[in-house]
C-alpha cells in the first residue's frame, strides 16, 4: 500500500507537468502557426478518405486558404496558401473567384517562386473556364515572351494553336501529321 502512494504521486507530477507543458505550447503557438495547423489538419482529412471530398469540404479548405492569405499576407505562407486556392477553385470549376485570386497573387507576390504558373494559369482559366479566347491568347503570347525558358512556353504556345477547336478536330489534326510523319519516315 505504502508502495503505490509514492508511484501515484510521480505519476500525478508527471501528468500535471505533460498538461502544463502541452498549455504552455499551444498557448505560445501564434494565430498564424494556429491557421497553418487547422489547414493541414483539413488536408489531411480530405487525402486520407477513400470518398471524394464534398463540395461542402472543399470549400471549407478553399475558405480557409483564402483567410490565412487575408489575414497573414506577409506571411511566407500566405502565396502558398493562395496558390493552393487559385488551384482548388480552378478545379471547382469558380472561374469568376479563380480569376479574382490569380490577380490578387500577382498584383501582391510579383517576385513569387510561382509567378510563371500563376499568369499561365490565368490565360488557362480564361481559355477553359470563362471561354475568353481572345484574353486567353493575349495572356499565352505575353507568357512566352515574358518566360521564353519556363517548361510551360510550349504549352502556351500550343494552347494558342488549339484554342476553340473542338477534340475532333484537334484528333484529325493529330492523325494527319502522324500520316505525313510516317511518310517522312517510310518514304
Amino acid at each position: 500500500m505504502h508502495l503505490l502512494k509514492p508511484l501515484n504521486q510521480s505519476f500525478i507530477r508527471l501528468f500535471t507537468i505533460g498538461i502544463l507543458a502541452t498549455l504552455l505550447v499551444t498557448s505560445c503557438s501564434s494565430p498564424e502557426e494556429k491557421a497553418a495547423s487547422r489547414i493541414a489538419g483539413i488536408e489531411k482529412k480530405l487525402q486520407n478518405t477513400d470518398n471524394p471530398a464534398t463540395q461542402e469540404e472543399l470549400q471549407a479548405l478553399l475558405s480557409e486558404y483564402i483567410s490565412f492569405y487575408e489575414s497573414y499576407p506577409k506571411d511566407s505562407a500566405a502565396s502558398q496558401y493562395l496558390y493552393r486556392a487559385i488551384n482548388l477553385s480552378m478545379g471547382m470549376g469558380q472561374g469568376e473567384k479563380t480569376m479574382e485570386l490569380i490577380d490578387k497573387s500577382i498584383n501582391d507576390y510579383p517576385n513569387q517562386p510561382k509567378l510563371a504558373e500563376v499568369v499561365f494559369l490565368k490565360a488557362y482559366v480564361y481559355e477553359n473556364l470563362l471561354s475568353d479566347y481572345g484574353k486567353a491568347a493575349s495572356i499565352y503570347r505575353g507568357f512566352s515572351s515574358r518566360f521564353p525558358n519556363h517548361p510551360l512556353a510550349n504549352d502556351a504556345e500550343a494552347a494558342i494553336r488549339n484554342m476553340g477547336k473542338s477534340p475532333e478536330e484537334l484528333v484529325k489534326e493529330f492523325e494527319a501529321r502522324n500520316k505525313v510523319d510516317s511518310l517522312k519516315v517510310n518514304p
